[in-house]
């Protein structure tokens, strides 16, 4: 009985020795399965991101050299001069420039500035003193830009404590008269002229909407002072004026906030 169990396992055990590879092999997953079961390759990136990427912020230095609005609003000191004998004095420059940006190199501004006079008394300058300028103006740098205007310029003075240069002429004039000169002035100034300016500016990008810096402005102006001495002429029915011709230079420096 022993030996019949015996021969039975001899037979037997190679046939579960062959049968045990077959299936392992059976169970393994071929690379053919692998690639079947894979997803596909995604060849673009942001596929795989659940936003897609925006392009780069714009630099605000950068959106400054663009063509657009521009609105400048300042204020400083300043000091108004006068030549051959025509009064002047400091001053408190207000100013606002209004215009567009043309190009990465240049830009047009109107600009508006009003001075507060009259700081001292007794001879001096003493009252409102504006003026209205078109200013093309060259960008040298991205900070540095250099302007040059021409237009208007005028004074309206209030009291000033100056003699009449010619009180027994007032009410003898029969018609209008200029005087020759201003190295005696009038009692007080209220005229418009011509008025130029050179100005230098220096500018801090704050943001994509604001800058601001600092202005040097050189100017001057030519100013008609006109008074009326109540009377008519008897030919003409004309205002008998009396007229002085006022030249004055100075200079201001002014910080300035700047927007687009």
């Amino acid at each position: 009985m022993m030996r019949a169990l015996l021969l039975l396992l001899v037979l037997t055990l190679p046939q579960f020795a062959l049968a045990a590879p077959q299936v392992a092999l059976s169970t393994e997953v071929t690379p053919t399965e692998i690639a079947v079961d894979m997803p596909a390759a995604v060849t673009d990136a942001d596929e795989l991101l659940p936003f897609k990427l925006s392009l780069p912020t714009e630099e605000d230095a950068a959106a400054w050299q663009q063509p657009g609005f521009r609105l400048q609003m300042g204020t400083g000191f300043g000091i108004l001069r006068g030549i051959d004998g025509t009064p002047g004095d400091k001053n408190i420059p207000i100013l606002v420039r209004i215009g567009a940006r043309l190009d990465r190199d240049w830009s047009l501004f109107g600009s508006f500035q009003f001075a507060v006079a009259g700081w001292r008394k007794n001879g001096d300058l003493s009252g409102l003193r504006f003026a209205g300028t078109i200013d093309p103006t060259w960008h040298i740098t991205e900070h540095l830009d250099l302007a040059a205007g021409f237009g208007f310029g005028g004074l309206v003075e209030g009291s000033t404590g100056r003699s009449d240069p010619d009180a027994a002429q007032r009410a003898a004039l029969v018609a209008s008269y200029t005087f020759p000169s201003a190295r005696t002035p009038m009692v007080a100034c209220s005229g418009v002229g011509v008025a130029g300016l050179l100005r230098a500016t220096y500018m801090w990008v704050l943001g994509p909407l604001s800058a601001t810096g600092f202005a040097v402005q050189t100017d001057g102006q030519w100013t008609a002072c006109v008074e009326n001495v109540g009377r008519v002429e008897p030919d003409t029915a004309q205002s008998i004026v009396r007229r002085q011709w006022w030249s004055n230079a100075g200079g201001s420096l002014t910080w300035v906030i700047s927007w687009r």
